[in-house]
């Protein structure tokens, strides 16, 4: 399994400038990323899987990002982005299946790689839909089978920015039982910062594009998420409440 280590990150576009100090994310980690909109989550993340090209050294286990293979980099890390589209009509099932592309070499799926696909279908509660086209699909669902597709990758580390957008809570609760319970790696933005604070163990707050706290959920505290949000924060009953 793969180690995240960041030894250092700035990167300019436009007004907006993302800096951040050397860190490290150890193999089997769920690390939550929160931060107000514009803080730059998505941003590092697009950073972190070289979809964006800063002044940063980002290795996996000792690799320079850059130096390692496209191919390679798929085996490494999985990226669910906030917005994905399907443009030809393939069923839920092919889109899937196109998951699988960093495990095949190449090579036409071969059967393990239909019994890996149907395995995550059910466990992301999509068996229902599986032959539909998945442009017929509601946002919800669209949402379910592209991390499905994500998963079936059997990357090291999985990068999801905002995995239960657009989810209902049955389905969210679902899928954040499941990260927690995988051996992968998790990053991840979180906009439900209770849902983040049962599931995840590690979080990175962002404010203005810099790093503004680096804690684990015993260090997660009301005063640093009222300074990460400009809003009044309260813990009762170990859920957080805001107000202006």
């Amino acid at each position: 399994m793969a180690e995240l280590r960041i030894d250092g990150l700035d990167f300019t576009r436009g007004d907006f400038h993302l800096q951040l100090p050397p860190l490290r994310v150890a193999t089997g980690e769920k690390l939550a990323i929160l931060g107000e909109n514009g803080s730059g989550k998505s941003t590092l993340l697009q950073l972190l899987t070289g979809l964006l090209d800063g002044k940063e050294q980002i290795y996996y286990d000792q690799q320079l990002l850059g130096k390692i293979p496209i191919v390679e980099r798929a085996r490494i890390f999985a990226l669910l982005p906030q917005q994905a589209q399907v443009i030809f009509p393939f069923s839920v099932f092919e889109v899937v299946l196109f998951g699988r592309f960093a495990q095949t070499d190449g090579r036409s799926p071969q059967e393990n790689d239909h019994v890996q696909t149907r395995l995550l279908i059910d466990q992301l509660d999509l068996t229902h839909l599986a032959e539909r086209s998945f442009n017929q699909l509601s946002g919800g669902e669209q949402r379910r089978v592209m991390l499905a597709r994500a998963l079936n990758q059997q990357a090291q580390i999985l990068f999801l920015d905002e995995p239960n957008a657009s989810l209902d809570v049955r389905h969210s609760l679902d899928i954040f039982e499941f990260l927690k319970q995988t051996t992968q790696t998790v990053i991840s933005p979180v906009h439900d910062i209770n849902l983040a604070a049962n599931f995840f163990e590690r979080f990175w707050l962002l404010k203005n594009g810099q790093l503004l706290a680096d804690v684990s959920h015993d260090e997660l505290t009301s005063e640093l998420l009222s300074e990460t949000f400009d809003v009044q924060v309260s813990n009762t009953a170990g859920n957080f409440s805001f107000s202006r």
